[in-house]
């Protein structure tokens, strides 16, 4: 062969083995060339170029065409009915795992933990008939929101955005108005009601889907002294104005509606006045009602006030029997950006909403460490 040819021959060699690589990659691409394109060379090539072939593949290859291959927990599949005689592995107690899943008393919490392990102030071992996991729809919502009127809310002691102090009341009844607009503008069908908690608690504005509404009685309220916290009026008056929603099977129904109670408080620590009837166990247990609280503290200005606000803030934490109520406490020092992150926070859906203790909200891990406590 001369050397005219054998260059010939070596080019078109490299030209054959572009087209074989070009095969391999594409299947069906042949880059211009006439030569036909090489098989491939194993049977991990066939499987990465989706490929089906009759022929025998290698002994590992049989392997894993022997094992029954895992199904997801999807719509179609959403208990894993088919994978629980494979898997005994335990689920993790959590909300967003499963559509219409029963918890087990293993997976759902105790109580608000930390992630150093350490026990706060929560609610004790709820009972297993509450230990249920609702469907994460986005139902309708009922939201009832209650305002606190004691004096300590018009003191001013917030930082405002510029730079000035303004009073915890202000901010409330701003920060309700951009959650009423933002929860209206999400699902109109949502509706809400108006009351404020002096000495007893009134109903200003009944349930209706007009935030206009809501917002006209939100505003020239006034503070008053209180002497006390009647959590019972409050609970009391709220069962009177609504209708806890039913369903044949709570695990795989969605509700009709959802009740939710948000409670902005801004008293210094004080004994509620709480009495716990059968019929507040039957709303406080059941999985359509949700009971929020904002409480605005003191804070480390008054030590003599530090053990009592703590101590209830811990008591609200002991009403959550079901683990899904969110609680956030914050001081009246500081800036009032931290009122509206709570009530920001506060915008997902009670039922599409993980564990609080769950929850994370920076964009990217490593933004911000684990928050000891539910606070902001």
């Amino acid at each position: 062969m001369g050397c005219a040819e054998q260059r010939v021959h070596e080019a078109g060699g490299a030209q054959s083995k572009g087209c074989t690589g070009s095969a391999r990659m594409g299947g069906a691409r042949s880059w211009g060339c006439s030569d036909p394109p090489q098989p491939p060379q194993s049977g991990a090539m066939e499987r990465s170029c989706g490929m089906d072939t009759s022929g025998p593949g290698s002994a590992a290859e049989e392997e894993e065409e022997k094992a029954p291959e895992q199904r997801p927990r999807t719509r179609s599949n959403p208990e894993g009915a088919e994978d629980r005689a494979l898997s005994a592995q335990s689920s993790v107690g959590n909300r967003s795992e499963g559509e219409g899943e029963a918890a087990s008393s293993e997976d759902s919490p105790q109580g608000t933990a930390a992630p150093d392990g350490t026990a706060w102030p929560g609610p004790a071992h709820p009972p297993p008939e509450v230990q249920v996991k609702t469907p994460r729809v986005n139902c309708p919502e009922k939201v009832i929101i209650c305002l606190d009127l004691a004096e300590e809310m018009a003191l001013p002691k917030l930082e405002s955005f510029n730079g000035s102090k303004t009073n915890a009341l202000n901010i409330s009844q701003k920060m309700i108005e951009m959650f009423v607009r933002t929860k209206h503008k999400i699902d109109k069908s949502h509706e809400f009601a108006l009351v404020v908690v002096n000495n007893d608690a009134t109903w200003l504005s009944g349930f209706t889907s007009d935030p206009r509404e809501v917002c006209s009685c939100l505003y020239d309220l006034e503070t008053v002294v209180c002497k006390s916290f009647n959590l019972d009026g409050l609970f009391n008056l709220i069962q009177q104005k609504i209708e806890l929603p039913v369903t044949d099977n709570v695990q795989t129904i969605p509700p009709p509606y959802v009740v939710r109670t948000i409670l902005v408080l801004g008293r210094p620590g004080c004994q509620p006045q709480f009495s716990v009837s059968e019929q507040m166990k039957k709303m406080l247990q059941c999985p359509y009602f949700f009971f929020d609280v904002v409480y605005i503290h003191n804070g480390a200005e008054e030590k003599e006030d530090e053990t009592s606000w703590k101590e209830l803030y811990a008591f609200f934490g002991s009403l959550d029997t079901k683990g899904t109520n969110y609680r956030y406490e914050v001081t009246l020092t500081g800036p009032a950006v931290e009122l509206h992150n709570c009530m920001a926070k506060l915008l997902a859906h009670p039922l599409q909403r993980p564990f609080q203790s769950h929850a994370a909200y920076s964009l990217l891990e490593g933004d911000e460490p684990p928050e000891v406590e539910a606070t902001v």
